[in-house]
C-alpha cells in the first residue's frame, strides 16, 4: 500500500522523510512539547531521525499511519498526527499527535485530524478511535472534545513513562 496523502486548506498531510529531521528536532527538542509525551526531550538530530524511522516502520508493518503536517505556505513540517496500536480485528486504533508550539492555538491540529478521522473510518475500516492523554493536558482535552470525542474515564498509573507511573484519561470516538 502506498502512503496516503491528504490535503486541507493550509496543510499537506504526507509521509515523513529524512528531510524532515530538522523540522521535527525544532519542536521535539523543547521541554514544553515533551511534557506529556512518552519520550525524553530530543538532544540530537539522530533522535529525530530515529522517530521518523519508527513511524515509517510502523506503516511498513501495517500497524499504523503517522502523517507529517506540512504547512503549505512554508513547506515546513509543523507537527505529526496519526494512528498507532491499530487492532484490525477490533476495528479500532489510537490517535496521537504533537505540534510545534509556534503553531499552537491556531486550529492546525483540528484541521489535520478531521481528514485523518475520515480516512480511518472510510479507508481503514475503523469503528472506534481512542486517544490517551495526560489528565493535566487541558489543551489536548479541549481539542478532543471539539472533535466529538467522549471522555470515558481516567486510568490510574496506566503508563510507565520517564521513570514513573502516570495516569491516562481515555477519550473515544465511535463511527455511528
Amino acid at each position: 500500500m502506498e502512503f496516503p496523502v491528504l490535503e486541507t486548506e493550509r496543510l499537506f498531510l504526507r509521509q515523513l522523510t529524512i528531510h524532515d529531521t530538522e523540522d521535527l528536532f525544532e519542536y521535539f527538542s523543547q521541554d514544553e512539547v515533551m511534557e506529556y509525551y512518552d519520550l525524553e526531550t530530543f538532544k540530537t538530530l539522530e533522535d529525530a531521525q530515529r522517530i521518523i524511522r519508527h513511524f515509517n516502520s510502523e506503516f511498513g508493518k501495517g500497524k499504523g499511519f503517522r502523517w507529517a503536517l506540512e504547512l503549505k505556505s512554508e513547506k515546513k513540517v509543523i507537527g505529526t498526527c496519526g494512528y498507532h496500536n491499530w487492532y484490525r480485528e477490533h476495528s479500532r486504533a489510537e490517535i496521537g499527535y504533537e505540534l510545534n508550539p509556534l503553531f499552537w492555538r491556531q486550529s492546525y491540529m483540528k484541521e489535520a485530524i478531521l481528514p485523518i478521522l475520515t480516512f480511518g473510518f472510510e479507508s481503514m475500516g475503523l469503528h472506534r478511535v481512542d486517544a490517551f492523554i495526560d489528565p493535566a493536558n487541558i489543551s489536548s482535552e479541549k481539542l478532543l472534545t471539539s472533535l466529538n470525542f467522549s471522555k470515558e474515564g481516567t486510568l490510574k498509573d496506566y503508563f510507565f513513562e520517564k521513570g514513573k507511573f502516570v495516569d491516562a484519561t481515555i477519550f473515544g470516538l465511535v463511527n455511528k
